[in-house]
């Protein structure tokens, strides 16, 4: 064997050497999945935290798929993963799959129910549809309210939307300041977030509406195979025992959560 021969051999061997190298690396530092909402505690919280943000954080590193979460407006968020500029977004109503062809494997993660609050002193209370012709409500633009509430709204214009990251805790300053009489969201939510502005004193809570809409993790139409490790990934947490510590944690009923898991 010549020199040359032995150099071109070494130099294979170490190439080869290289190339299982960097597949191997690949494999075990996958591209960390976008998956966007915007803040709606307890189900997606600030600083990633939140009940349905850790479940799905788990439930992919249980997959050895990392994921990077992002704050920002529903309705932009609700854009951005239909066009496939990011992977997931987190609590979408049937409505919301629907109409931007997301993927969801059936996998129900929570449930929105439909509630009005008033400042704390106001008598208004509902019954019924015909109840909101007299007053002014505040709602958050591109959340899905049912089918009946949807169409009020689209047609009446005594509905105030806000947005952006935390567009409830803008509605509730915005209620306690007189902007508007009535807000319509989930009463956990309200709740919640109403603690948290040391305001839940100056609200009261003034009636539901309907049946509560079922909530997905929705996936771009092209994750089919990452919607399908998600629900791996969640069964392996219910095995563990750490789906239900996830639930405790935030105070969540597995029933009320995730029935059909």
């Amino acid at each position: 064997m010549t020199l040359k021969t032995a150099l071109a051999n070494v130099v294979k061997y170490y190439t080869a050497l290289l190339l299982c190298f960097a597949a191997f690396s690949s494999s075990v530092s996958a591209k960390p999945l976008l998956i966007a909402s915007d803040i709606w505690c307890p189900y997606v919280c600030e600083n990633q935290t939140g009940y349905v943000t850790e479940l799905t954080q788990r439930a992919f590193a249980e997959m050895d798929q990392p994921v990077h979460f992002l704050a920002v407006p529903f309705n932009r968020a609700l854009k951005e993963v239909q066009q496939g500029n990011i992977d997931a977004i987190l609590a979408v109503t049937p409505t919301h799959v629907a109409q931007y062809g997301l993927l969801t494997d059936e996998i129900i993660i929570g449930y929105a129910s439909k509630d009005f609050f008033t400042a704390k002193g106001l008598p208004w209370k509902f019954n019924q549809l015909e109840d909101l012709d007299s007053v002014q409500v505040g709602i958050i633009r591109s959340y899905d309210y049912g089918e009946q509430l949807n169409n009020k709204i689209a047609y009446s214009n005594r509905f105030y939307f806000a947005s952006g990251n935390q567009p409830l805790s803008m509605n509730i300053q915005r209620l306690i300041k007189g902007r508007f009489q009535v807000i319509l969201g989930n009463k956990v939510v309200i709740q919640n977030t109403a603690e948290k502005l040391n305001l839940a004193d100056q609200i009261r809570y003034a009636g539901s509406f309907g049946k509560p809409l079922p909530l997905y993790v929705g996936f771009n139409s092209n994750n089919t195979q990452v919607a399908k490790m998600f629900a791996s990934g969640l069964q392996k947490l219910k095995h563990t025992g750490e789906f239900q510590q996830i639930l405790d944690k935030y105070n969540i009923e597995e029933t009320e959560a995730t029935p059909f898991l």
